[in-house]
């Protein structure tokens, strides 16, 4: 542990979880957050990029390379996402009796990853896999969305239209970041019939090792279903349902 080498591999280790965390980093924030000697960082980004670890963006800011995403991949071979996933998304359908989805981002829109039915919940096929949703009136989206950095949910506004579907929706930039706020501090998200009349949906943010909001899961009913009388118990079981899938990633900081 005490070699060159051996140090080099605990400070490449450092330098892979904080900008895992963090998303993104430069030069001068790795040295000063890890307290590295500058000459030598500098030489181990380099070998880092070099290798495909970390990439160099135009903005001079580093970022996890794919190299990180095939060996991730390699690991997930025998267990992956969905055998992570499945099960408690499976126990959450059945307790609640509705059908449960598996969330994640991708250009601009949530997508659904997954999706499980039991035998009491009500088939529909107004949902399947692949499906794209909007990020503003849906509380997959705005699960997602809640736990990034301020610079990128301001991307991701600047690049979503938000357009109403319901008198409920929310369609001004000012409303919906105040939404988001409230999402992050109760630590879930509701779709309170903004998609749909008569709909509503529960979202539960899924955090990955890095303590970073990767997917989300959501269970959606009817205004009945879901009334003020017994909301609390179906977010129970789907809050304990996403603290099962993030343990399965590999988080453990404490939850909201």
């Amino acid at each position: 542990m005490g070699t060159k080498g051996g140090t080099s591999l605990i400070r490449a280790d450092k330098i892979l979880t904080y900008i895992g965390r963090v998303g993104s980093a430069t030069f001068s924030e790795i040295v000063a957050k890890l307290e590295l000697p500058k000459s030598s960082a500098l030489v181990l980004l380099e070998i880092m990029v070099d290798c495909g670890l970390l990439v160099k963006n135009d903005r001079n800011r580093y970022v996890l390379g794919l190299k990180i995403y095939e060996l991730g991949c390699q690991s997930f071979h025998k267990k992956n996402l969905f055998e992570i996933t499945r099960r408690p998304m499976q126990e959450l359908s059945i307790q609640a009796g509705l059908i449960c989805h598996l969330g994640v981002i991708e250009n601009n829109h949530a997508i659904y990853l997954d999706k499980i039915e039991c035998p009491s919940s009500v088939p529909t096929q107004e949902s399947w896999i692949g499906k794209k949703l909007t990020l503003h009136a849906t509380a997959l989206g705005k699960a997602l969305l809640a736990w990034m950095r301020d610079d990128e949910i301001e991307h991701y506004i600047k690049n979503i239209y938000m357009n109403r579907y319901t008198d409920k929706t929310i369609t001004d930039i000012p409303s919906f970041k105040a939404e988001l706020l409230k999402t992050k501090m109760q630590g879930w998200a509701i779709d309170n019939e903004e998609s749909k009349d008569g709909v509503i949906c529960l979202g539960a943010p899924v955090f990955d090792i890095y303590g970073r909001v990767s997917y989300a899961i959501s269970i959606s009913g009817t205004t009945e279903t879901f009334s003020v009388k017994y909301r609390a118990k179906y977010l129970d079981y789907l809050l304990n349902s996403a603290k099962t899938i993030s343990y399965g990633l590999g988080y453990r900081k404490p939850f909201i």
